[in-house]
Formats: C-alpha cells, sequence, structure tokens
C-alpha cells in the first residue's frame, strides 16, 4: 500500500475489487451473449477448447471494461476513498451482531403475527358483510 499524506492507500484491496468486479461482469456478459446468440439463431461456436464466442467476448468486454473504469483518475480516487472510509468503519462484534439478529427475527415474527390476525379478522369481516 503507499502511503500518501500519511495515510495508507488500499490499492491492492481496490485492484483485487476491480478484478473480481471484472470476473462478475464477464459472467454476467458471457449469459446474455448466449442467450442472444442463441436468441438470434448464430451458433455459439468453441473458440479455444471450452471457451465458446459468447465466453471470450464476454470476458474481453469485462477486462476492458474494468481496465478503462481504472484508469479514469476520478473513478480510481472515489475507489480508493471508499476503501479507507471501509478501513475506519467500527464493525460491530458477533455478540452485538447476534443481538440484532435475534432482534430482527423477533420484530419479523411479531409483525407477522399481527398481520396475520389483522387478515383473519378483515377476512371474517368481510364473509360477514358479503
Amino acid at each position: 500500500m503507499d502511503n500518501v499524506g500519511g495515510v495508507d492507500q488500499p490499492k491492492r484491496v481496490v485492484g483485487i475489487f476491480y478484478v473480481l468486479a471484472a470476473i462478475a461482469l464477464g459472467i454476467f456478459l458471457e449469459k446474455v451473449l448466449e442467450l442472444a446468440l442463441g436468441y438470434a439463431g448464430v451458433n455459439d461456436f468453441a473458440v479455444f477448447s471450452d471457451w465458446t464466442l459468447s465466453t471470450v467476448t464476454g470476458f474481453a468486454l469485462a477486462i476492458a471494461t474494468a481496465v478503462v473504469v481504472w484508469r479514469i483518475p476520478k473513478t480510481q480516487q472515489v475507489s480508493l476513498e471508499v476503501a479507507l472510509e471501509l478501513r475506519r468503519v467500527t464493525w460491530p462484534s458477533m455478540r452485538e451482531t447476534r443481538a440484532a439478529t435475534v432482534a430482527v427475527i423477533v420484530a419479523s415474527a411479531v409483525a407477522a403475527v399481527i398481520l396475520g390476525l389483522f387478515d383473519l379478522v378483515w377476512s371474517w369481516l368481510s364473509s360477514k358483510i358479503y
């Protein structure tokens, strides 16, 4: 990590994120292109052993997109700032997370019971009126 102004720049973490985002985008584009080629009636032939035309094209577009986006100074700066902010976040402990999860589950169950009772009463009233 580079030290700029006394603050470590998490370029490695941001770079890894860009690689993972490119892989996810590549998979998405591969499926979209596969669907589009199938819909258009074009044969999605194998380019390299198991790599089809849609796979190669999708990943090539994803890599190109990641490189272009990374080379935009503003995008790179914002990405680094987000990574720095995430380092400063105080994450909850396991105990706090468990307590919050239990609270959400209990609140959801209570809301479900209340809504179920409203539905029961409303359906009973509707059956009496109609």
